[in-house]
């Protein structure tokens, strides 16, 4: 047996500055050493308890407890991410969400993957009565805005690379005159990628809105449907501004609202959908608004399709509803538990489809369109790896930590890439997030791509504990992960 040799302690998992266990790598010798630091009974129930994580230790307090294992199955040894489950455990037990998928894989696969939690926190939604199902990893999730890279960050990438549009075209050139009024005549495509155009951050009202007056607002539990598209599109059409193109970044729903009916403008015209693509609720016969439809097929065949995702979709068919994790529970609008269809008011008042919100997936089904990005070749017809950098990377530090489309996890502009929400993954991270509790991060310097789905908006969205957990769960990720591999 080769020699053992003392190893320095290289991760400790720490929760409230206590040190839970101390992990210990020393590979020359290809043995682990996880020492476990046994704290005074009595106060280590209290403290660990009350985050939802035990360890059971009968030791004597002058002592620690060794085990070694052979380090030749460290990459292959799935306790080394316990600290991770154990944390996301945490974050169930302290009602930061009811549940929760993460998965964490590099070129090489998927690294690890769990599910926590359950769809709620006890009482079953009306779908699942009278079980409340536990977390599945293929769980299907609202990704909210998630759908802003997924589909239309994505689908404009693929129409760039194609040589089919010029990302400073003016909006107004693409879907005509009626978009340039009040002053937005010169935004272009990559204004409203950066958040720069100048738009609101929603509309005002909101399309779901008794105000707004969309037809279905009249009913107690309002269908989701596409009979408010036109009035919809002539309200984007006709949005003011609350600063000037280009000059700030403001984070805005509206821009992808735009950028929907710019990629299904682009699917018809150059023929990529027919009418005979098309779903059948949702094509008006070609009125106003009816490049959603376009845009919705599109994306169903050469985003997601392109990649064989199976569920990966805007407008989940019914019977999958109860396979999806619920939202909130909305009392104010459609005036049930929301499950299986989209949370976003203004998304669901669209009809389920919308540039901004409105896709739903599952784990596995993220980490296949990551990679697509993060290992793309030149050569791939889907998005290449020109491609991919140029939409991932940094576009104006001076003014915001976005890239085109997506955000990235830089710490040194001043929204500091939402708060480092990808945690210690590198700065160049590109990464975004969904309300819903969704969020995906690619780091290309490791390589690696971490993903984080939740429902943390059940049963209200007011709970923001999740603000807590993004960071510190990318970072533990990152630590074992340079710690192992």
């Amino acid at each position: 047996m080769t020699e053992r040799t003392k190893c320095t302690p290289v991760l400790k998992y720490t929760i409230n500055n206590n040190i839970i266990f101390v992990v210990s790598y020393c590979r020359s010798a290809k043995y682990i050493y996880r020492y476990i630091k046994e704290e005074e009974e009595r106060d280590r129930e209290m403290r660990l308890q009350s985050r939802g994580i035990f360890i059971s230790v009968m030791i004597a307090m002058s002592m620690m407890l060794l085990i070694v294992v052979n380090a030749s199955t460290t990459s292959s040894d799935e306790s080394i991410w316990n600290p991770v489950t154990a944390f996301l455990q945490s974050a169930v037990n302290n009602g930061t969400f009811p549940g929760c998928v993460a998965l964490v894989g590099n070129k090489d696969g998927v690294l690890y993957s769990q599910a926590v939690g359950s769809f709620t926190y006890g009482i079953p939604t009306p779908l699942n009565k009278p079980v409340n199902p536990p977390m599945q990893l293929d769980t299907l999730f609202d990704m909210a805005s998630c759908s802003k890279v997924t589909a239309t960050t994505t689908a404009i990438a693929q129409f760039y690379q194609r040589g089919e549009i010029d990302l400073h075209s003016t909006i107004e050139s693409i879907l005509g005159d009626q978009f340039g009024v009040n002053g937005k005549s010169d935004i272009t495509v990559l204004n409203c990628l950066l958040h720069n155009s100048g738009f609101f951050p929603d509309p005002n009202p909101f399309f779901n809105t008794p105000e707004f007056n969309c037809p279905a607002t009249q009913f107690y539990n309002p269908p989701m449907d596409f009979s408010c598209q036109a009035q919809i599109f002539n309200n984007i059409m006709n949005q003011s501004l609350m600063n000037p193109i280009g000059s700030t970044y403001v984070y805005s729903d509206l821009n992808f609202m735009t950028l929907m009916y710019v990629v299904g403008h682009y699917a018809k015209n150059y023929g990529y959908i027919t009418v005979e693509d098309l779903a059948p609720e949702c094509y008006n016969k070609g009125g106003p608004g009816s490049e959603q439809c376009f845009y919705e097929a599109y994306v169903r065949r050469f985003v997601f399709g392109n990649l064989g995702l199976k569920f990966t979709n805007y407008l989940q068919p019914a019977y999958l509803w109860d396979s999806c994790a619920p939202t909130e529970n909305d009392t104010s609008y459609m005036h049930t538990t929301i499950q299986g269809v989209v949370s976003d008011g203004n998304a669901y008042a669209m009809g389920g489809v919308g540039g901004h919100a409105g896709v739903f997936s599952n784990a596995p089904e993220m980490f296949t369109f990551m990679s697509s990005l993060m290992y793309a070749t030149e050569d791939s017809d889907y998005i290449n790896s020109t491609t991919v950098k140029y939409f991932t990377t940094e576009y104006n530090h001076t003014q915001s930590s976005r890239a085109i489309g997506w955000n990235t996890n830089d710490p040194t502009v001043f929204d500091e890439g939402w708060g480092q929400a990808c945690g210690s993954l590198s700065s160049t991270t590109w990464m975004h997030l969904g309300y819903t509790g969704t969020m995906l991060c690619g780091d290309p310097e490791r390589q690696l791509i971490v993903i984080l789905l939740t429902n943390r908006v059940y049963p209200n969205p007011s709970n923001e504990l999740i603000l807590n957990v993004r960071k510190p769960f990318a970072t533990l990720v990152q630590q074992i992960y340079d710690a192992n591999f």
